[in-house]
C-alpha cells in the first residue's frame, strides 16, 4: 500500500503500511526530490528497507544528506553510509556509486533494521548540495562528502610535536549540530612506540571513537589511549583515530594536549567499551579471557573482545560440522548420526570425518588442508587453548579428522578424496540426517594419481603425529605410518587429483597443481621426523617450482607454497625463506614492487569475493607465525596487521557487526549452512532455527565494507 505525500516543492512515498510522513520542506530554491520507502522483507526479528530518491527537478544535486527518526536499530546499511546515529535520529550520507543525483534519475540504497517492523520513518529531511552552487552558509567549503564550515577558522589542521612523535588534528565535516575529526599519531622516532596515550581538552562531548579507546573525562579533559590494534607504531608508521563529537560549530582545535609515549593501562571498568558482550548460551559459558594471547610477546589489556569466547564458539563449529555416528550427550543438540553407510560402494569404511562448508559432501582436499592448518594452531599456541580451558576440545577436533584420513588410505597407494557427488548433494536442502540420495566414494590411486591431495593428507597426518607426540605417542606414531606411505604415494604417482575425482573439479580443482604440496608435505616430514632427505626434497622443490611463480595470493586449500615458505623459514632461519615471506607480506600491508593487496576503506585486506575473509585469517596466522620466527623483518607489522584483520572480523568494522555467527555485535542471521536453517528452501526468509556457533561466514565480495549480504542463498558472502 502506497502513500504518497507532497510537502514544500516533493514528494516521500513509502511502501509497506498506510500511514503519512512528515517532512519538513527542503531549503528555498532547491528543486523537488521523491523519496520512497519501501519494505522488501520483514523477518519479525528484523526488517529491510530499500530507500529511493528521484531527482524531479532539472538540476543536478549531490553529496545528498537524509535526515530522519526511526524507532528501530539499523544495523547493516548498503549503498549509502550512516554519519550520525543519535538514539532514533539517523543521518545517511551517499557512497560513491549514490553520490549523484542526476535531473529525471534515481539513485537506490538499503538498509536492514531491528527488531521487527513496527513504526516508519518519521521527521524526515532530504539536504542535498546543488552542483556549482555554493552551500548554504557563509564561507563554507565543500569537503568529502557534505558541507563544512572552514577548518579551525585559519588552518586545515594542528600539528603538535613531541620527542619522537607528531600528532596532527584535522576537522573531518562541521554541521552546527555535531562534527568528526580525524587525528594522526606518526611515529618520527627510530624505535617502536609500544604503548601510547593522549591527553587533550576538546569541545562538547565525544559521541563515537574508533581505532582508540576513551579512559577518562573529565571537564573538558579528554584522555585516549591505545586500542589494540593501534597499540604499537613502528618507526615512520602512523596510526589514524577518527571520532565523533558534539556539538559542532567547533572555532578552534584542541586545547591543552599532551602526548606520551608509554601509559599505564587504566582499569577496565573505567574503558569506554564500545563492544558489547556477546550473547552466549547456557552450554557455552563464558570464559575467562587470557592475559595473554597466544602468540604475542606483549600483554594484552583488557580487552574489549572476549577473544576466549571466540576460541571457544570456533572449536564448537568444528563438531557441528561432524559426519558419522555422533558420542552420547553430544554439545551440538540440534545435529544427529549421519552418513554411516559412507564408503559400503566401495567395500571400506569412510564413515566419520566432516562434511564441507554448508553443505553434505565430505571433500578430501579441503578436509585435510583444514586438519593442517588446525594442528599446527595447536603446536604454535597450545598455551592459548590451555589457558582458555579449550585444548580437550581442541584435540578431538583434530583426532576427528586424522581418524578419517587414515580411514581413507586402506592401502599404501590409495586415498579416498571425496564422499558424495556434489551435483546430487546441492539438489538437496536439509540436514544430514535426512539424506536418501546416493554417496559414491571417489578415489586416487596409481592409474589415477594426485599428488596434491595425497600430498596435502600427508601434511595434515605429519603435523598431527607432532600433536600427539607427547600425550599419545602410539596415537601419533599411527598418523605418521600413514604420513610417510601417503608422501611416498604422492612423490611416486604424479597428478592433480581434479583430474581424477572429476566431481570435485568443479568445487576445488588444484589450480596451483601439485609442486607446492610437494613442498609442503615435505617440509612437515622433516619437521616430524628430524630426516635430512624430507629437508633437501622441500628445498629443492621450493626453489625449483615455487619461487618463480606469482606471490600475490596466500596460503588456501589450493595453494601451499606461502604455508611452505614460513614453514621452512621456521625449520632453517635461512634468508632466502624470510625474505620470500617478508616480501609476500609487504605485498599484504605496505605494498611490493608497486603491488598490493586491496584493503577496504575499513581495513579489511580484500583478495577475491569468494570466501575474503578466510584468506584475510589464514594471511593472519602465518603472519603471527613469522613474527615469532627468529630473524624475521618488520614482526611488529606483521602481528599488527594480523591483529587489526582479526579484529576486524570480530566486528571491529565500518558495519560495526561480526563475522562469527553467535559471536558478537549483530552477528550473520541467515548462514549458508543446510543443518544449521532449519528450513525447507535455501529461499526461505528469516534467521536460521539454529545457531551455528563460531562459523566464519564468507565476507565482502568486493572490496567495499559494505558488499555483506545477511542471506541464506547468498554462498558467496554467506557460506561458512
Amino acid at each position: 500500500m502506497i502513500c504518497l505525500l507532497a510537502r514544500a516543492g516533493f514528494a516521500i512515498a513509502f511502501t509497506g503500511w498506510i500511514c503519512v510522513y512528515e517532512a519538513k520542506a527542503m531549503p528555498a530554491g532547491r528543486g523537488p526530490v521523491e523519496i520512497r520507502f519501501e519494505t522488501r522483507d520483514d523477518f519479525g526479528t528484523s526488517f529491510k528497507e530499500v530507500v529511493t530518491l528521484t531527482n524531479r527537478s532539472d538540476t543536478e544535486m549531490t553529496d545528498w544528506r537524509l535526515e530522519f527518526s526511526l524507532p528501530h536499530d539499523i544495523t547493516s546499511v548498503w549503498g549509502a553510509e550512516i554519519f550520525l546515529n543519535d538514539g532514533e535520529r539517523y543521518i545517511l550520507i551517499p557512497e560513491d556509486q549514490t553520490r549523484h543525483l542526476r535531473p529525471g534519475e534515481s539513485v537506490s540504497f538499503s538498509f536492514e533494521a531491528a527488531p521487527g517492523l513496527s513504526a516508519g520513518p518519521k521527521n524526515i529531511l532530504f539536504q542535498p548540495l546543488l552542483a556549482g552552487a555554493a552551500p548554504p552558509g557563509a564561507g563554507a567549503t565543500e569537503t568529502g562528502r557534505i558541507t563544512v564550515k572552514p577548518i579551525y577558522a585559519d588552518t586545515a589542521n594542528v600539528k603538535v610535536s613531541q620527542p619522537g612523535a607528531t600528532v596532527q588534528f584535522s576537522l573531518e565535516a562541521d554541521w552546527g549540530e555535531g562534527y568528526s575529526a580525524k587525528i594522526v599519531i606518526r611515529n618520527t622516532g627510530k624505535k617502536p612506540i609500544p604503548e601510547w596515550s593522549l591527553q587533550l581538552s576538546l569541545p562538547g562531548k565525544i559521541k563515537h571513537m574508533r581505532n582508540a579507546l576513551v579512559a577518562s573525562i573529565s571537564g573538558g579533559t579528554c584522555v585516549i589511549q591505545a586500542s589494540n590494534a593501534t597499540r604499537t607504531i613502528p618507526p615512520g608508521g602512523e596510526i589514524q583515530i577518527f571520532f565523533l563529537g558534539a556539538p559542532g560549530n567547533v572555532s578552534a582545535p584542541p586545547q591543552n594536549v599532551v602526548f606520551r609515549r608509554t601509559a599505564q593501562r587504566v582499569p577496565a571498568s573505567s574503558v569506554s567499551q564500545t563492544q558489547p558482550p556477546s550473547p552466549v548460551t547456557p552450554s557455552l559459558p563464558v570464559l575467562p579471557v587470557p592475559t595473554t594471547a597466544p602468540g604475542h610477546r606483549a600483554p594484552l589489556a583488557e580487552p574489549d573482545f572476549n577473544y576466549a569466547e571466540a576460541l571457544q564458539k570456533a572449536l564448537f563449529f568444528y563438531d557441528a560440522q561432524r559426519s558419522g555416528p555422533l558420542p552420547e550427550n553430544f554439545r551440538v543438540s540440534w545435529r544427529g548420526t549421519s552418513a554411516v553407510r559412507d564408503g559400503s560402494d566401495a567395500g571400506v569404511d569412510l564413515v566419520g570425518g566432516y562434511y564441507d562448508a554448508g553443505d553434505g559432501v565430505k571433500f578430501g582436499f579441503p578436509m585435510a588442508s583444514s586438519m593442517t592448518l588446525l594442528a599446527w594452531s595447536g603446536i604454535e599456541f597450545e598455551q592459548g587453548y590451555q589457558r582458555c580451558g579449550q585444548w580437550g576440545f581442541f584435540l578431538d577436533a583434530v583426532r576427528w579428522g586424522a581418524d578419517w584420513l587414515m580411514k581413507a588410505n586402506p592401502h599404501p597407494d590409495v586415498f579416498y578424496g571425496q564422499v558424495g557427488r556434489a551435483d546430487l548433494d546441492h539438489a538437496f536442502w536439509g540436514p544430514p540426517r535426512a539424506m536418501k540420495m546416493l554417496r559414491p566414494a571417489y578415489k586416487i590411486d596409481p592409474s589415477r594419481p594426485g599428488s596434491d591431495l595425497a600430498g596435502e593428507a600427508a601434511a595434515s597426518l605429519a603435523a598431527s603425529s607432532l600433536l600427539f607426540r607427547k600425550s599419545d605417542p602410539a596415537y601419533a606414531d599411527r598418523c605418521l605410518t600413514h604420513a610417510r606411505q601417503l608422501y611416498d604415494f604422492a612423490q611416486r604417482s604424479r597428478g592433480r587429483y581434479s583430474d581424477a575425482i572429476e566431481d570435485a573439479r568443479t568445487h576445488y580443482s588444484s589450480v596451483s597443481g601439485f609442486q607446492d604440496e610437494l613442498a609442503w608435505a615435505s617440509a612437515w616430514m622433516v619437521w616430524a621426523t628430524g630426516d635430512g632427505r624430507y629437508l633437501a626434497a622441500a628445498e629443492r622443490i621450493f626453489h625449483s617450482e615455487l619461487v618463480g611463480t606469482s606471490w600475490d595470493r596466500t596460503l588456501s586449500w589450493d595453494d601451499k607454497k606461502y604455508g611452505s615458505a614460513v614453514l621452512l623459514a621456521r625449520l632453517t632461519g635461512k634468508p632466502d625463506y624470510i625474505d620470500a615471506v617478508s616480501n609476500w607480506l609487504d605485498f599484504w600491508t605496505i605494498g611490493d614492487n608497486g603491488s598490493r593487496v586491496h584493503t577496504t576503506p575499513g581495513g579489511l585486506a580484500w583478495l577475491d569475493q569468494w570466501g575474503s575473509l578466510r584468506y584475510a585469517a589464514n594471511t593472519a596466522f602465518l603472519a603471527l607465525i613469522f613474527a615469532q620466527t627468529p630473524g624475521a623483518k618488520n614482526s611488529g607489522r606483521a602481528q599488527e596487521f594480523a591483529t587489526r584483520q582479526i579484529r576486524y572480523i570480530l566486528g571491529e568494522n565500518p558495519r560495526r557487526s561480526s563475522y562469527v555467527v553467535g559471536f558478537g555485535h549483530n552477528p550473520p542471521k541467515q548462514p549458508h549452512h543446510r543443518a544449521a536453517s532449519g528450513v525447507q528452501s535455501v529461499h526461505s526468509r528469516g534467521p536460521n532455527r539454529h545457531i551455528l556457533y563460531g562459523a566464519l561466514v564468507g565476507g565482502p565480495s568486493a572490496p567495499d565494507d559494505a558488499a555483506y549480504v545477511d542471506r541464506r542463498e547468498n554462498y558467496i558472502t554467506n557460506e561458512v
